[in-house]
This record gives C-alpha cells, sequence and structure tokens, in this order.
C-alpha cells in the first residue's frame, strides 16, 4: 500500500511512526502559498474554566466549500495513522484533544487528493487564507468555532511533535498533503499544516 500512504512525522504519544494521508498523482498538486502567520504558543496557559465538556468532532466546515464528515482513527501496528479512503472524510487523531478539551491539540488530517488524481475536500486547506473561520460539530451538536493563525509546510518526517498530545493550550490542526509526489518513495514530500485558535 505504499502508494497510498504519506508519512507525517513521528508521533508524540508511544514513540509511534507516521502518518498514512494521500494518494497517488500522475504529478502532485501545486499550491502557491507559503508558511505565513504566527504559531501559537506551546506553553500558554489552559483557558478558564466554565466550558461544556470536550467533545468528539463529527463534522468540519470552514470557507467556500470547504465542509466534510470526521471519523476517530488510530495508529495501526507499524505506527501509520490510518486516515478514511474517502477523499470527503477526515480523521481525528483519537489519542490527541477534543474540541472543546482546556488543553491540547484537535489534530485532523484528509486526503489531499483521489486514485484517480482528482483533488478531495481537504486540498482546499492549501487555499485558506489566514484568520479563515473553520467549525467543528461534535457529537454533542455543539458547534465550536476556530480562526486559522498559521500556516506551515514540513518535511513528511518533521512534523512537530506536539500536534500530537494533550498537552499545550487549546488549538486545531489541520493537515493534508503537499509538495511533490515522489512515485519511487511512494508518497509525497511534504504535509501542510494550518493553525488555529479557538473563536467565539
Amino acid at each position: 500500500m505504499a502508494g497510498r500512504r504519506l508519512a507525517a512525522g513521528a508521533l508524540a504519544a508511544g514513540g509511534l511512526g507516521a502518518m498514512a494521508a494521500g494518494w497517488v498523482m500522475v504529478s502532485g498538486p501545486q499550491f502557491p502559498l507559503g508558511d505565513a502567520g504566527t504559531l501559537p504558543a506551546v506553553q500558554a496557559p489552559a483557558a478558564a474554566g466554565g466550558r461544556a465538556p470536550a467533545s468528539p468532532p463529527q463534522s468540519i466546515r470552514g470557507p467556500g466549500r470547504f465542509k466534510a464528515g470526521i471519523v476517530p482513527v488510530a495508529a495501526t501496528a507499524d505506527g501509520v495513522l490510518a486516515l478514511p479512503e474517502e477523499p470527503d472524510t477526515g480523521g481525528w487523531w483519537a489519542l490527541g484533544a477534543a474540541p472543546g478539551a482546556p488543553r491540547g491539540t484537535v489534530l485532523v488530517a484528509g486526503h489531499v487528493d483521489t486514485r484517480e488524481g482528482e483533488l478531495g475536500t481537504f486540498a482546499l486547506l492549501h487555499e485558506f487564507p489566514l484568520g479563515a473561520r473553520v467549525v467543528l460539530t461534535g457529537a454533542d451538536g455543539r458547534a465550536r468555532a476556530y480562526r486559522v493563525t498559521a500556516r506551515r509546510t514540513y518535511g513528511q518526517e518533521a512534523l512537530p511533535a506536539d500536534l500530537f498530545n494533550r498537552d499545550g493550550p487549546p488549538r486545531l490542526a489541520l493537515i493534508t498533503c503537499a509538495g511533490r509526489y515522489d512515485h519511487t518513495a511512494g508518497r509525497y514530500l511534504k504535509n501542510l499544516v494550518l493553525y488555529a485558535m479557538p473563536t467565539p
């Protein structure tokens, strides 16, 4: 299944290896936007109390046509985060934070394209401007909003480990494939990460 994998760096929990996302394309999609914005501080104090309990995300929507269902995902025995095959469904890293949690990163990842080379829903992440509003709806029916504050591109083995745990300030990380598709390795060479902070 090497042609359907995208390594996304070392996972923080349990020394796991890499994450699967992305599909084979004849030539990888090209997106013009580069890194921008200020990353959320990883040691910011926890948010004040009084929030509703956290709830697993079931759907996400953002600017324009961006809308997708979300299912929980975990790592396989070889440390690969196996995302749902459907390009219009995202995977929520269930060992991380859930929307509404007072601390930690809510990580949602999805495919950039399909087997046939058509761009998937999460390819639209490449078009999100800073300040874009993203809304996660949880299993409890509550909608929780975030604002995109930063965009970063990382090599597939270089995702920050703090994306995969429940520590640090409450934030959202949206991830998809980026860069050139390496046919020899059977994967994209980079990952796009959008960082977003909770907003009313």
